[in-house]
């Protein structure tokens, strides 16, 4: 039997569950632990998990040490160093081709389910690193999660129950 390894994509609500405590938390952090390869990120997984560190600290959810906190541990957890043993999270690229085909799935499926253009693009990421790798993503967005069905990704949800 082919031995092959798993690939997990996280979305900025997966990988905002591996800093903060909330509902998924404790299953992201197991997976993560017993991955037995890198979980992979996108720049835009990046900028977006930013975006709602920064907006929980305007809204007074996250004191100014706690964002510095998560953003120092992300930039370390995805450093680009592949002779580091212990990196947590590889950020996978984002071809021109990723584009295209998130306006395609966009215009596809948004007329049906209530995806915007950053998830398009996350779903986008996954479906073309599903031709190298055997890839799960990881959201706990039912839209996502709808369309992923519909486009046969896998996907998992750290808030199932």
């Amino acid at each position: 039997m082919n031995n092959v390894d798993i690939y997990y994509y996280f979305d900025a609500n997966a990988l905002l569950k591996y800093y903060q405590d909330e509902d998924g938390s404790l299953k992201i952090r197991r997976l993560v632990s017993n991955s037995s390869t890198p979980i992979l990120i996108s720049s835009l997984t990046s900028l977006e998990s930013l975006s709602v560190v920064m907006k929980s600290y305007r809204q007074g959810v996250f004191k100014r040490k706690k964002v510095k906190h998560i953003v120092n541990r992300l930039r370390r957890d995805r450093e680009a160093d592949l002779s580091r043993k212990n990196r947590l999270f590889k950020v996978v690229p984002m071809p021109e081709d990723t584009f295209r085909l998130a306006e395609n799935i966009l215009f596809q499926q948004a007329f049906t389910f209530d995806i915007g253009s950053n998830d398009a693009l996350h779903v986008a990421i996954v479906k073309e690193l599903q031709s190298q790798f055997s890839i799960i993503l990881v959201t706990s967005d039912k839209s996502m999660q709808n369309v992923c069905e519909r486009l046969s990704i896998p996907f998992f949800d750290p808030e199932a129950t």
